[in-house]
């Protein structure tokens, strides 16, 4: 007997989610990424970006998907047109602050940046170790801008559990893109979760879906011990990097291996820099070279032959640039707001039922001692 897939979200659930989540932080999910772009643009033209946001939006949600080629996209397309129903409804939000909230990351890549410059945050890492001197390790540090932060609430036992497939992933932004032909917001991780029973069978639907979305890495395990890293920066491209047997997953914000979406990537920021005539030595260049040392301190660390836990939270936890830790640092003199910190490093010690968290408080501090959770 085939099983049967789970029934998709509730749409009207999903959207009070999401209304409260914007009625309570209108600042950090409406205005504050617009005013972030406006900010690294002084001459830009805010009623011509928002004019052209609203009509990209407006295109976006028209381009239904050819449920031919894309059979699975059918039910989700209208979960996604009713969830942005209700979310407007919900959080009295207009036409332009829909597009804001929906499609502001994907106008500004494919049609905005040419327009306005913005250098996307560097955010985060994520390592799956199948192999560790205390068994399995899962582990992210989640990187942002201190200015919405908000300390979660205590970890939970259920932090602990092992879907039959989990997705975790960083942020991986572009300036400019070529526009892929599918710009339809379909939920790419949603469907995932729903159609796929494990690794490979979410890597054959994420290449068929490959694009609908980008802008992200993202590690994918599965309760059968498989796992994957993917690197999408672009919508145009898809790289799969299947690790050697009992050897990491990981992945870095907004770095990309040698790959041919690597050379895409190295294309389009020269691009950006020559449109802008930006300095050889500025601020766009080093923002991406620590993207890279970022990523080559993590990787240094994977592939050593034999990895102890305590090496990795180090890692992890040691104020960048020695490790991974963000705490405010410059990395350009010139650099102006939007210094990344990291928030939250968050450790599962999946073999022993072990879950540590830290992350900072109101005031920005990290702590020595994490939150520590185990199952019984």
């Amino acid at each position: 007997m085939v099983p049967m897939k789970p029934p998709l979200p509730d749409p009207r659930a999903t959207a009070r989610k999401e209304a409260e989540r914007i009625l309570n932080a209108r600042d950090e999910f409406l205005t504050g990424p617009l005013e972030r772009i406006l900010k690294d643009s002084p001459f830009a033209d805010r009623d011509a970006l928002l004019s052209g946001l609203t009509d990209f939006h407006q295109e976006r949600m028209s381009r239904i998907p050819d449920s031919t080629q894309f059979p699975q996209s059918g039910p989700w397309v209208e979960y996604a047109l009713e969830v942005d129903k209700e979310l407007q409804d919900l959080g009295k939000l207009s036409g332009q602050e829909m597009a804001l909230y929906r499609s502001l990351g994907a106008y500004v890549t494919f049609r905005g940046f040419a327009r306005f410059r913005h250098t996307p945050p560097e955010r985060c890492r994520v390592a799956y170790l199948p192999k560790t001197d205390k068994g399995r390790m899962h582990i992210k540090n989640v990187d942002d801008p201190i200015l919405f932060w908000k300390p979660q609430p205590p970890m939970e036992k259920s932090s602990l559990e092992e879907p039959p497939l989990f997705w975790d992933g960083v942020g991986n932004g572009m300036h400019i893109d070529d526009e892929p032909e599918e710009i339809f917001p379909l939920p790419i991780p949603l469907m995932c979760m729903s159609e796929c029973k494990d690794v490979p069978t979410a890597v054959k639907f994420l290449k068929q879906y490959s694009s609908f979305w980008g802008a992200q890495n993202i590690v994918l395990r599965d309760d059968q011990r498989n796992a994957v890293a993917i690197e999408k920066a672009s919508y145009n491209f898809i790289e799969i990097f299947e690790p050697e047997p009992d050897r990491p997953s990981y992945i870095s914000g907004n770095f990309c291996r040698e790959s041919p979406q690597a050379q895409h990537l190295e294309r389009k920021r020269n691009e950006y820099v020559d449109l802008f005539d930006l300095p050889a030595d500025g601020t766009d260049r080093a923002f991406w070279q620590a993207c890279e040392r970022a990523h080559n301190k993590l990787a240094a660390l994977m592939n050593e032959t034999e990895i102890k836990v305590d090496d990795v939270l180090k890692l992890f936890r040691t104020p960048w640039p020695e490790g991974l830790n963000k705490g405010g640092v410059k990395y350009h003199p010139d650099q102006t707001g939007d210094e990344e910190y990291t928030l939250i490093t968050c450790a599962l010690l999946l073999d022993e039922k072990t879950a540590c968290k830290w992350q900072r408080d109101t005031k920005g501090r990290y702590p020595e001692q994490p939150e520590v959770v185990q199952a019984q």
